[in-house]
């Protein structure tokens, strides 16, 4: 009972402290936009397509390909609310290469919504139906883009994504991996998803999963945006069976959230788009390891910076955010 006593004292007492070092609840938003990217996105919303297509442009051209699966995925986003902008592009421009990998892009993420984003057996057949047929229109799009734009390893990010949707055999899945690390080793996007398609939820085990991640990450650079998937690799892990994804392994959690950290100290002054979400990622983890310290210098880090992923696998994803948030703080003023 004095434990308790004294630990609400301490709350009290430390709490607001703490708090006030963190972004307030309401500026808090959950896979915001780059700061770069929102021109592009704010004309594309408004029916414009020049902006993202300089913008896409140079993305393609100078190899920024962190940035540029940040920009097709925002702008593929966008275009599930305003598709108009990408008819005045094709009308414009029909076989430009970053049209095709945009449009791509939509077909994938309208497949995805029509399924929904439920476990398989909440997923009804006309969902299903819906989903197959807009993947089966997706095919045609995807290999359009790979022809337009060689060299670009967007489009083999999102054959990935499209073979995990079709259920393609293992092999077929492990081409597409092959062929998008011949163009970029160490692409972070595609290489989560075909990490997805062998994660136990989906076609595989948790034993896949890891061996496949070792695989990944293996001679990637500190400051390599794979050096996430370790601790992507370990939240999959938790989601499906809490009870074993930290104590099975303890140095293989301990090495994905050393590397975690590593990678978010090396991109220091980086965009948030590109490290945000590990550092999401490193409070859930940190928080379940009971290290509410470096839990909290994450919280302090990240400023208003929610991500759909982790916390939407147990919720709102904001609101998880903010929830976690408020016990990290609590946990760090008592001391527990």
């Amino acid at each position: 009972m004095f434990k308790k006593l004294n630990d609400a004292r301490k709350a009290m007492r430390d709490g607001p402290g703490l708090t006030a070092q963190l972004a307030p609840d309401d500026a808090v938003v959950v896979d915001a936009p780059a700061d770069f990217a929102l021109p592009a996105v704010e004309a594309a919303l408004h029916g414009e397509h020049a902006p993202a297509a300089e913008l896409l442009a140079w993305t393609r051209q100078n190899q920024a390909w962190g940035d540029r699966s940040h920009l097709v995925a925002t702008l593929g986003q966008a275009s599930l609310q305003a598709p108009q902008w990408l008819e005045t592009w094709r009308d414009e421009a029909p076989d430009d290469p970053d049209l095709a990998v945009v449009a791509s892009r939509l077909l994938v993420l309208q497949a995805w919504e029509q399924r929904s984003h439920a476990r398989a057996k909440d997923v009804t057949q006309e969902q299903f139906d819906a989903f197959h047929t807009t993947l089966a229109d997706a095919t045609a799009q995807i290999q359009r883009a790979v022809d337009l734009s060689p060299g670009d390893p967007e489009p083999w990010a999102l054959a990935i994504v499209h073979a995990r949707g079709l259920e393609a055999p293992a092999d077929v899945l492990r081409g597409y991996v092959e062929t998008l690390w011949e163009v970029d080793r160490y692409h972070y996007e595609g290489t989560s998803q075909a990490m997805q398609f062998l994660a136990k939820k989906w076609f595989g085990s948790h034993e896949q999963m890891y061996a496949f991640v070792h695989e990944a990450v293996d001679g990637a650079p500190a400051d390599a945006r794979i050096q996430e998937l370790p601790l992507d690799a370990v939240l999959e892990h938790l989601a499906e069976d809490p009870s074993t994804a930290l104590t099975q392994d303890p140095a293989r959690v301990e090495d994905a959230v050393r590397r975690g950290q590593a990678y978010v100290e090396a991109n220091a002054g980086a965009g948030h788009h590109l490290t945000a979400q590990t550092r999401n990622l490193l409070v859930r983890v940190l928080f379940h390891l009971h290290r509410f310290d470096e839990a909290y210098e994450q919280l302090v880090a990240v400023g208003p910076h929610a991500t759909e992923f982790p916390w939407g696998y147990w919720g709102d994803a904001r609101e998880e955010f903010l929830t976690y948030r408020r016990h990290v703080v609590t946990k760090k003023a008592t001391g527990s």
